[in-house]
């Protein structure tokens, strides 16, 4: 997802970065689908602004890559990821999650493991529920992987992984997220907690590794066949 050529320098107001905010949880959400169109003036009357900061979010978003702008043809939610991107995705994730719980667990902070222990505690509450609350499920799933990145004491993994974050959000809209798949990827969790909690470097990358490769595998039903496909969509 190429941001155009003609996206403005985005600007930054206050006003404009609750308007940000708004119109990104709408395209993570998928309450603003993708490839649909984006009227500011249509907007600004939703959400009783003007078309101004609606503009300027826009352009941010377009900055972002979930936005696309054309000359004359306005600002479109971009299309999901492709197939391809999917797994090119996922194999920067694991390298930047293996690197970072390699030196999480050298760290061992026992402060984070209790917090990556809650997180997986919570997790396990939620998919004891019927129906899963997916939604609530992917923000303890986002907050358990960005703490663990966050532990490595590496800013800069922790920065690679916040780039790819929306991306990531947005891609697990490919997955239906079952109870079985929501168990088995907290299995996966709790596995690497464990890792961390022992000081084991190497076995906490073999986790992480294990891991993206099942979120991979869980994936694989929901992608279209190829990328041509998906972008007839």
């Amino acid at each position: 997802m190429e941001p155009s050529a003609s996206v403005e320098l985005p600007a930054r107001s206050a006003l404009t970065d609750r308007v940000y905010d708004l119109l990104r949880t709408r395209i993570i959400d998928l309450v603003l689908e993708p490839g649909a169109r984006l009227n500011a003036d249509r907007l600004g009357a939703d959400m009783d602004v003007s078309p101004t900061p609606v503009r300027e979010a826009l352009n941010r978003l377009a900055a972002e890559g979930l936005v696309t702008a054309a000359p004359y043809r306005g600002f479109r939610v971009s299309p999901l990821l492709s197939r391809t991107d999917l797994v090119q995705l996922l194999r920067a994730r694991q390298v930047i999650e293996c690197a970072a719980v390699e030196q999480a667990a050298d760290f061992r902070d026992q402060l984070v493991v209790q917090e990556l222990t809650a997180l997986v505690t919570r997790m396990d509450e939620l998919t004891r529920a019927t129906p899963l609350d997916v939604k609530a499920f992917n923000s303890a799933d986002a907050a358990f992987h960005r703490l663990a990145v966050e532990a490595s004491g590496n800013r800069f993994l922790a920065q690679a992984l916040e780039s790819l974050h929306v991306h990531i959000q947005l891609a697990r809209h490919y997955q239906g997220r079952s109870t079985a798949e929501a168990k088995q990827a907290n299995e996966e969790h709790r596995h690497l907690v464990a890792a961390i909690a022992d000081g084991d470097g190497g076995l906490a990358c073999a986790a992480a590794r294990q891991h993206i490769d099942g979120v991979l595998d869980r994936l694989q039903p929901h992608l279209p066949t190829n990328d041509g496909e998906e972008a007839a969509r």
